[in-house]
């Protein structure tokens, strides 16, 4: 076994990366010499929102050992595990030596205790819930903090004032389902989401599985536009109809610094995978995604039924949201039935394998067309896993040429 001067030096080396530091699920106290350095590498990143170098690092912690830099992060975690492992099995009978000299019967009942206890935080099923409770508070007062600077918001702001109007937006590991019948818009919503993700400044991915990149980059076009004051047409855009072209210009410029990255397919892959979804999230750390057509998308894996590649597929997608501590919004389609009435939101049955999904789901919710007004939508949140909407519909403004898409205010709401 190597020191645990050169694993923890290892290790704090290693961790120069936002994914890496979320792979650690230590605190200070389980490291055995270098906690401090520990401390100091997390407060410099959240402080100035970078890692500090490994010569600042060697610096301010000359006890570090340089010749750890080359260290493989994941070995290195591993032999961590397996050290403060044994010093806690070690510590657990070295404070019980005396206790076996004279009662061995006691001493034998709180060794197998604390040992079952060890076992219970070393279980990677199951997390022990007073352990790290106080990181608990500092999540709380971080959350705090967090909604003050960002405008009374949590989380990455919806297209929904009547969900941000709860102070809390698309927040990390959640998955946000959309599912409607066919034409009825699911991807110019998801559109719109991406865009309001990125207006607010959070990176996005946008992948689909049914449009192609340059439809869907029309279609951000308009709805940016729209957001930020421009006046394009999706028609004319996409016939190639007249348009004032130096409106078009100045506005393209004006989006050339936005984060949002836009996918059809994965390289060197023959179908989009979970795997290669996870891939993407891993390369480009986006903030929000938007998969627009999850029932598209594959596991890559050979299922014995439908219905079992879907409920892999939906809960492998939250699986994803929770081990990225990624928020992701999905939208899927409703049965294809000739008599199904397009002015009603869809049931979690009109959905195929819809009860993997909203199961899967923190939030579930379904669009509709809106009888004698083409200009509208109807969306119903069938699932709100926490808190409480004032609202269980809403009503959207619906001129997608222009890219206009908002939620009608409350006052105006009638259903």
């Amino acid at each position: 076994m190597q020191s645990s001067d050169f694993i923890e030096s290892g290790i704090i080396f290693s961790l120069n990366t936002r994914a890496d530091l979320g792979k650690f699920k230590y605190s200070k106290s389980d490291f055995q010499k270098h906690g401090d350095a520990y401390t100091f590498l997390v407060e410099h990143f959240d402080n100035y929102g970078e890692f500090p170098s490994p010569e600042t690092l060697c610096e301010n912690y000359p006890t570090l050992d340089p010749s750890a830099q080359s260290l493989n992060l994941d070995y290195a975690l591993d032999a961590f595990r397996d050290q403060l492992l044994f010093r806690q099995i070690v510590g657990t009978f070295q404070s019980n030596k005396e206790l076996v000299s004279t009662e061995p019967k006691q001493a034998l009942s709180k060794i197998m205790t604390a040992l079952g206890d060890i076992e219970l935080v070393y279980d990677e099923d199951v997390v022990e819930y007073s352990r790290k409770a106080d990181k608990r508070l500092e999540s709380w007062k971080d959350r705090k903090t967090k909604r003050k600077l960002g405008g009374g918001l949590l989380g990455v702001p919806t297209s929904f004032p009547t969900i941000n109007s709860t102070g809390v937006g698309w927040m990390p590991g959640e998955l946000i389902s959309l599912y409607a019948r066919p034409t009825v818009g699911k991807t110019w919503l998801c559109v719109h989401a991406a865009a309001t993700a990125v207006l607010n400044g959070f990176r996005t991915l946008l992948v689909s599985t049914e449009m192609p990149v340059d439809s869907i980059s029309l279609r951000t076009d308009v709805v940016l536009a729209n957001m930020m004051g421009y006046n394009l047409s999706h028609r004319a855009l996409r016939n190639g109809d007249e348009m004032d072209e130096e409106e078009y210009r100045v506005f393209l410029q004006a989006v050339e610094d936005q984060q949002l990255l836009v996918c059809d397919h994965i390289e060197g892959a023959s179908s989009i995978t979970i795997d290669s979804i996870a891939s993407l999230i891993r390369k480009h750390s986006p903030d929000f995604v938007v998969l627009d057509g999850i029932y598209l998308v594959s596991t890559g894996k050979l299922q014995k039924a439908m219905w079992e590649q879907s409920h892999a597929v939906f809960y492998g997608m939250k699986n994803l949201c929770l081990s990225t501590n990624t928020p992701i919004l999905v939208s899927t389609q409703a049965t294809r039935d000739a008599a199904a009435n397009m002015f009603a939101p869809p049931r979690p049955d009109q959905v195929a394998f819809g009860d993997a999904l909203i199961r899967a789901s923190d939030v579930a919710m379904a669009m509709a067309m809106v009888e004698g007004d083409d200009q509208k939508r109807l969306v119903q949140y069938q699932k709100y896993r926490d808190g409480q909407l004032h609202l269980d519909s809403t009503m959207l403004n619906w001129d997608v040429n222009k890219g206009n898409i908002n939620e009608v205010p409350y006052e105006d709401q009638i259903f």
